[in-house]
């Protein structure tokens, strides 16, 4: 299950769209309006469900279900993902010139054919690569040695295929990539 919110609330509305439960346990004064808007979008996906923790990864989890789950925002989205049988990844990002400056630290010599399309391009790979490592959900993965993409023509919507790779672990999987405004939305399938 894949959602996605256009936050147009204050850091303190968003707060108050919490069940009390889950206000108890967070301290809004250091938790972004982003941050904030993921949990109640969470928690409007999964209304029987217990607060959001963060196990020793930074991993989401909730605490009353054994679902994976991960988060996202960028700009004015919020963006959530669950699933009951299989872990998961799901990214936005707001499409500027920003990536530019950090392309040389993620774009592997085999994905150079994704910065012909520009700045989508490169956000396809970052992206993309972002949704790969929260669903490994480990940390300490490189997104140039450990994380790769097979190239293909992209269009507005469809399939990546990507692979994480890193020491004894490996794993093939398809993203489901989407555009729309200035954004690009990416999730492991």
């Amino acid at each position: 299950m894949v959602a996605l919110w256009r936050i147009e609330e204050t850091k303190e509305e968003l707060f108050d769209l919490l069940p009390e439960g889950w206000k108890a346990k967070l301290d809004i004064d250091s938790m972004s309006r982003h941050n904030v808007a993921a949990r109640v979008l969470a928690h409007t996906v999964c209304p029987d469900f217990d607060s959001i923790e963060k196990d020793e990864y930074g991993k989401p989890y909730f605490v009353s279900k054994d679902y994976p789950i991960s988060i996202t925002h960028a700009g004015e989205y919020a963006g959530f993902m669950y699933t009951e049988d299989r872990q998961c990844g799901i990214d936005i990002e707001q499409i500027t010139d920003r990536i530019e400056r950090i392309k040389h630290k993620f774009i592997r010599e085999d994905e150079m054919a994704f910065t012909e399309s520009g700045l989508k391009g490169m956000y396809m790979v970052w992206c993309a690569k972002e949704a790969m490592y929260k669903y490994y959900g480990l940390k300490a993965l490189d997104f140039k040695a450990n994380l790769r993409l097979r190239f293909e023509p992209f269009q507005h919507t469809g399939v990546l295929q990507g692979n994480i790779s890193k020491n004894e672990y490996e794993k093939t999987m398809n993203l489901d990539y989407q555009f729309f405004d200035e954004y690009l939305l990416i999730h492991t399938q």
